[in-house]
């Protein structure tokens, strides 16, 4: 038989699934490692797709979205982002991990260079790699609640250069960035003449202050926006995202979209105008309940002395278990095996996150509680070992 792609073999596992496969063989694990909303995607987008399905909504879609829900689309990033783009700027794609991914697609060139952060997600350095992309990693300084480094950010910057991938809300920090920091990063951009893939798949769950959209502060022939429903309407499972840039680009990502998935599911991207036609407050109550859960677990660590860097949104934190002396995949695995919870160690996200596991809030509060009490006994007893 004759040999897979080598870029297959060369692409690690994302450790976030290799923790996740790890806890489905403890049946009793808390499970803190996942991004996924416990709560059940609002009742009314679930019987508008209910009703497109039973309506024979099932067919083909253009490449591009349902021009009524790229309509959509197009005022919400207008009224919440303040991002002023026609519905033709904008394009529906698979989820927002698709929409990442076709951007890079419409973007790269074998040995071009995509500046990510670090820590960051993992599936940026993975997809830049399926698709001939350098990944060049820039630090975020945890001294300053993981705000970008701007002078490390310039020094990372060769004449291969191309993309920068900027993320607030972050995953797996919970950093959010100010109109400031956000200015300066698109200041580097166009003085280093980079595209910016703008990844803002948690824009509507902030806890601290405002969420501001890169795209708002100019250069929108620069600034390529992802959004996701996943998130902020717990529908992970629907996979409807999207993405907003100028006019070329946008044409370039739906024909790039054509090969690759065709389109997004019909039904799934009914559910997604009911989400944005309906009633809001279901993501209020779920932006309020991550907070409750976040103010919890931090007085949890607060009590036992373990350290974290304050997340301001998403629905991620990043515990430091340094003071366990082990490296974060030794604790993170220990954790599970003899403490029975979840969570993926640091270094999963970049040499940065070392020293730190990130927990997710997106399970039940009574849930999140026990398993961040026994993650901070077991830093405790580490610490105390040592």
């Amino acid at each position: 038989m004759a040999d897979l792609a080598r870029k297959v073999a060369s692409t690690p596992h994302s450790a976030i699934r290799e923790m996740a496969q790890l806890a489905r063989g403890i049946p009793d694990a808390i499970r803190l490692e996942t991004g996924d909303p416990d709560f059940v995607t609002p009742v009314h987008i679930i019987e508008a797709a209910a009703k497109a399905a039973r309506d024979g909504f099932t067919k083909y879609t253009p490449s591009a979205g349902l021009p009524s829900l790229r309509e959509r689309i197009a005022e919400k990033v207008r009224d919440r982002n303040g991002i002023d783009v026609p519905p033709e700027q904008v394009i529906v794609t698979t989820g927002g991990g698709g929409g990442l991914f076709t951007t890079f697609l419409v973007l790269l060139d074998p040995g071009d260079e995509v500046l990510v952060p670090d820590p960051g997600w993992p599936g940026y350095p993975a997809q830049v790699h399926f698709l001939g992309g350098v990944t060049v990693r820039y630090p975020l300084d945890r001294g300053r609640g993981f705000e970008p480094d701007l002078e490390a950010l310039e020094a990372c910057i060769g004449p291969r250069a191309k993309v920068l991938v900027v993320n607030s809300p972050s995953n797996p920090t919970g950093a959010v960035y100010g109109p400031e920091t956000l200015g300066a990063l698109l200041e580097i951009a166009r003085r280093r003449d980079l595209w910016v893939v703008s990844d803002e798949c948690y824009d509507e769950l902030v806890f601290d202050g405002e969420h501001t959209s890169m795209a708002a502060l100019g250069d929108r022939d620069r600034v390529l926006t992802v959004f996701t429903f996943s998130k902020s309407y717990a529908m992970t499972g629907w996979r409807v995202g999207y993405v907003v840039g100028p006019r070329e680009f946008a044409e370039a990502l739906a024909k790039a979209q054509e090969p690759v998935v065709a389109n997004c599911s019909a039904v799934s991207q009914k559910a997604a105008e009911a989400a944005l036609l309906g009633p809001q407050d279901v993501v209020r109550e779920m932006r309020e309940a991550y907070r409750r859960r976040r103010d919890d677990a931090t007085a949890l660590l607060d009590a036992a002395g373990v350290g974290y860097v304050r997340p301001r949104g998403a629905f991620y934190l990043m515990a430091d278990v340094s003071a366990s002396g082990e490296p974060s995949t030794e604790f993170a695995r220990r954790l599970l095996l003899e403490q029975h919870v979840s969570v993926v160690p640091g270094i999963a996200f970049g040499r940065h996150g070392e020293g730190s596991v990130r927990v997710s809030l997106s399970v039940a509060p009574d849930v999140l509680h026990a398993g961040v009490e026994r993650l901070a006994a077991a830093v405790s007893r580490s610490a105390a070992a040592v």
